[in-house]
């Protein structure tokens, strides 16, 4: 969030049921999940004490099914997480429960202090890292529970958006902000800084970028920005809180976008930064690998489209998962990670919706962007501070002068 930023999809609530006759959950097993808000003021049920992180996968099967669901929230990719609900309902018994929506965040924050929550499992990316794990809202550590944890990319298993993330959080995808063009029109595209500011000025309106507080490509441009101007990034490494000295020159980069703006297209969103590169109006734009992978496959990008990566590098990361500490079905919780991070539901989400798998022994899937250009100038996000101080200062220092 991924911090990203996507285009908010209406908030739905997905079942998915072995049949469309499913008899509900006996009185002795989860409550769905409207029964579980009024539900919030009771005492958690005895099976909550169980030592859950200790138990085998069989162990956690049995338990899950006594629950008899799972409420998981995210805020995109619904085609993909339908399809996941009703293979976990159909391997395991369990109602799947997939709730779609925008401010999740604010939702488990408003209910951290309930001894039972309305969400079991919450996808988490962005700044609501460093918000989540500060306001101590997740069960674990989870990581350990999971069978194959040390198959999954081990840097964002330890660091999510600048923030030691502890094993309370599993990685599900990772995904990249990079440079998508059009090699016909742009056949050595820029590698350096120096040489991508001068293709700015020589090719007025040729790159476009979102801004920064409606598209998280438009973040990584300009973190790229602050980092090529400032210093690096090296600087901001474990910090938990924003460094003021640190940030002192940052009007350097404030400076240069304010003059090249101009020349530039600043869009509302990382799909319009698509849109302009297949209607010819950009010929380099700032945007996510898995967003143009996708439009790639689905043909709204025309096949040509190549995405790099240029040598003064473009941040990347990836989103997490975890189970919530008042979550009501914790075994099922667990189960649901473990499915998700399963050699096959990972192939099945890159097939789906393009995002590189979490998982780096899952080889053979199509990648916009080569392994190796990823490794050698991919680029970590700063901690989370920076990056939400330099959102708002975009807008205070850029877009309103």
């Amino acid at each position: 969030m991924h911090t990203r930023l996507r285009l908010g999809l209406v908030v739905a609530t997905v079942a998915a049921l072995l049949g469309a006759c499913s008899n509900p959950p006996a009185a002795s097993q989860a409550p769905a999940t409207t029964q579980a808000s009024e539900a919030a003021s009771v005492a958690p049920a005895a099976s909550q004490a169980l030592d859950y992180l200790s138990m085998t996968q069989d162990q956690l099967a049995t338990e899950a099914k006594k629950e008899g669901e799972i409420v998981f929230s995210a805020w995109w990719g619904e085609e993909f997480w339908k399809e996941v609900a009703n293979q976990f309902t159909k391997k395991y018994g369990v109602q799947a429960r997939i709730l779609l929506g925008n401010n999740a965040i604010d939702k488990i924050l408003a209910e951290k202090d309930r001894q039972i929550g309305t969400i079991d499992v919450q996808l988490i990316g962005g700044a609501d890292v460093k918000t989540s794990i500060d306001a101590g809202l997740w069960y674990g550590p989870v990581l350990p529970e999971v069978q194959d944890h040390d198959k999954i990319d081990q840097k964002l298993a330890a660091v999510q958006e600048g923030v030691q993330i502890g094993g309370y959080l599993v990685p599900i995808y990772r995904n990249q902000v990079g440079f998508l063009y059009d090699p016909d029109k742009v056949p050595n595209p820029p590698q350096t800084w120096d040489e991508f500011a001068a293709w700015v000025n020589a090719n007025p309106k040729g790159f476009a970028y979102p801004d920064p507080n409606k598209g998280g490509s438009g973040q990584g441009f300009v973190q790229s920005v602050i980092a090529s101007l400032t210093g690096g990034l090296d600087k901001y490494v474990g910090d938990t809180s924003v460094d003021p000295a640190k940030v002192a020159n940052w009007n350097l980069a404030w400076d240069w976008l304010k003059a090249n703006n101009p020349k530039m297209n600043v869009t509302l969103s990382n799909s319009e930064d698509i849109d302009l590169l297949n209607q010819g109006a950009a010929s380099i734009v700032s945007a996510w690998d898995d967003d143009s992978q996708a439009a790639i496959a689905n043909g709204t990008l025309f096949k040509r489209a190549k995405m790099y990566i240029p040598k003064f590098g473009l941040p990347g990361g990836g989103d997490t998962a975890g189970v919530l500490k008042n979550a009501h079905d914790k075994a099922a919780g667990l189960l649901f990670l473990d499915f998700l991070t399963s050699p096959d539901i990972q192939q099945l989400m890159n097939k789906t919706v393009g995002s590189i798998p979490a998982r780096t022994d899952v080889t053979g899937i199509p990648s916009i962007i080569p392994e190796d250009v990823r490794a050698s100038n991919g680029v970590r996000w700063m901690p989370a501070p920076y990056k939400a101080l330099f959102t708002g200062d975009y807008t205070k220092n850029v877009l309103l002068q």
